[in-house]
């Protein structure tokens, strides 16, 4: 028996044997007939590419046959050139894009892949259960392998396709200005040669200077292109940009008329980046991808820096770039929060971190005192911001101090300005706005009026937790741009301590 069982194995392992010396040499050694005929030669003949063909040799590109490299060719017939010619012309660029140095076969593609082309430009080159394409032209016939490539025929011809930069630059110059505007020009440490130490110590280079763009570090290289790297921008296309400005225009009224007169620093300070925080997604999202679920309330994705956003819009018009996907919005309208809404200024943002819990004046405050006193942003779990501006002045001091800074970002209106400090520091502060004064603060008012201070507007403010407010109109608020804001020191208060303590001031608009 154990002999019998011992045959059978015997046999079908020479069978299994066979079978798989039979898979291994049909893979290797049954080769389609055309892998020995050029594919230059073989497109020569077809009558139906002829057109192609004589823009090969029309842009000398037939010599690139000469050698031993193998291209993909992705050629548009006949009708398809003829179709381009009623509106425009072939180009080098054209041309450059339907070839590609690298061997595509499309059983081994799946979904999308990018594939770069002669011009260095890079095309999508897409398969699905529907058939195959290129930039979402399909591909109607494949050819077998030649000896130096093979060919993809399209009824259409494939327009070079913008990368996000480009597609801007030409869509909505707004965007192109603004990612222009975040260059600046560093040192390539790497590239450049110590030579020695000056006069303080720093190092002297053999400088070797680069281009740095801060947006594209942060966000996403748009004017570069990538095998596998895309980004998909939701940003309105000029037209509807400029229409949304101009309602916001007639919303401010006063010396604003139309989109002109909008500022472009509010646009890069304000508007722009809330567009980009919430619309520069990663990887090329589909339209499906912003629609609302069923049963959910709201949509959040995760942007391009991580952050999760709330989209309050919807997508249209998207539009294919070399390095990802663009979309409009279907109804571009500038949010009023940014620009009808109340402003807070924190006081803490009035300081820089010198190293650990030391503090300095930012370089554009101005500051004048005849003693100089330590700053410090303090942490105040019911301030604000959980931290405040603190400087304490030294017991009795009735000399010179004031501080002074710019607050970019308001537009001219009526504003109720709000101060909220400290009850236990302070003294007599004159506070002006534009050289104006507005308000004198006199801590020890809250103990002459029972620790109860009168709004101008209407109502009182009462101590929270040992924090009270100030608030006066602001009405010489004439252009957009720097408010110039000074706090005064006039002499002692009759409080704990005399000093300087900022929670935030507000500037709250206000319609009569």
């Amino acid at each position: 028996m154990i002999i019998k069982y011992s045959a059978i194995v015997l046999v079908l392992s020479f069978f299994l044997a066979g079978c798989e010396k039979k898979v291994w040499d049909e893979h290797y050694n049954d080769q389609p007939e055309t892998v020995d005929q050029d594919i230059w030669e073989v497109i020569q003949a077809k009558e139906d590419l002829s057109l192609f063909a004589g823009y090969i040799k029309e842009f000398r590109y037939d010599t690139l046959f000469n050698g031993d490299d193998p291209y993909t060719l992705f050629i548009p017939t006949n009708d398809a050139f003829s179709r381009l010619l009623d509106t425009g012309t072939v180009t080098r660029s054209i041309m450059d894009y339907h070839i590609s140095l690298h061997f595509i076969q499309s059983r081994n593609v799946t979904g999308k892949r990018k594939i770069q082309t002669l011009g260095e430009k890079f095309a999508l080159f897409e398969k699905t259960g529907n058939g195959i394409y290129l930039d979402d032209i399909g591909l109607e016939f494949e050819s077998p392998l030649y000896r130096n490539g093979k060919y993809f025929t399209m009824d259409e011809v494939a327009v070079p396709k913008p990368n996000l930069y480009e597609f801007f630059a030409i869509n909505n110059p707004v965007f192109r200005d603004y990612v222009d505007s975040k260059d600046s020009i560093i040192l390539d440490r790497e590239l450049s040669r110590p030579l020695g130490f000056d006069e303080h110590g720093n190092t002297i280079y053999d400088s070797v200077l680069i281009v740095y763009n801060s947006f594209e570090e942060e966000f996403f290289p748009v004017s570069e292109e990538f095998r596998s790297k895309t980004a998909t921008i939701v940003f309105p296309l000029a037209e509807d940009y400029n229409l949304a400005l101009d309602e916001m225009a007639q919303t401010l009224g006063s010396n604003f008329q139309d989109h002109t007169d909008i500022p472009i620093k509010w646009q890069n300070e304000i508007l722009i980046p809330h567009l980009l925080e919430h619309g520069v997604f990663e990887n090329m999202v589909e339209e499906y991808e912003f629609l609302l679920l069923p049963g959910k309330d709201t949509l959040k994705m995760k942007n391009i820096l991580g952050d999760s956003v709330v989209i309050e819009y919807e997508p249209v018009d998207k539009e294919l770039c070399s390095n990802g996907y663009t979309y409009n919005y279907a109804d571009f309208g500038v949010p009023d929060t940014l620009f009808t809404g109340s402003y807070r200024h924190e006081g803490e943002w009035l300081l820089q971190e010198r190293g650990f819990n030391t503090f300095a004046w930012r370089e554009e405050v101005s500051v004048i005192s005849d003693v100089t006193f330590p700053t410090l942003r303090e942490l105040v779990p019911s301030a604000s911001n959980d931290s405040i501006l603190n400087v304490s002045f030294s017991a009795g001091y009735s000399g010179a101090f004031s501080v002074e800074f710019n607050i970019e970002t308001l537009f001219p209106r009526k504003y109720l300005m709000v101060v909220r400090t400290h009850m236990y520091v302070g003294g007599i502060y004159d506070i002006y706005v534009n050289d104006e004064l507005v308000m004198t603060m006199d801590y020890y008012d809250y103990v002459r009026d029972r620790e109860i201070w009168w709004s101008v507007h209407e109502g009182r403010y009462l101590p929270e937790g040992g924090f009270n407010k100030f608030d006066c109109w602001v009405e010489n608020k004439l252009d957009y741009g720097e408010t110039k804001i000074r706090f005064e020191y006039k002499e002692p208060g009759l409080v704990s301590n005399n000093g300087l303590v900022i929670d935030y001031i507000d500037f709250l608009p206000f319609d009569e």
